[in-house]
């Protein structure tokens, strides 16, 4: 696996890696971290994946993220 772009961003740190058949988008925000596969049978390129990174899909994203902050403070 290697790192294909960083993408820059106000709230996240994110990463698009490449290996033989994806494309991972790991996303890092705090002491979290999410990531998530893209087959490069429907993602072709590392464009296809920024292009199915839009606004909506990072603020739901951001709610899961503080979602799972919670959750682990709660464990603290």
């Amino acid at each position: 696996m290697r790192i294909a772009e960083q993408i820059p961003h106000d709230t996240f740190r994110m990463v698009i890696y490449v290996t033989d058949k994806h494309f991972m988008l790991e996303l890092e925000a705090g002491p979290m971290r999410q990531s998530y596969r893209y087959s490069k049978e429907v993602f072709p390129n590392v464009e296809s994946v920024k292009a199915a990174i839009t606004p909506e899909w990072l603020d739901k994203v951001h709610d899961h993220f503080n979602s799972m902050y919670a959750d682990w403070k709660q464990t603290l």
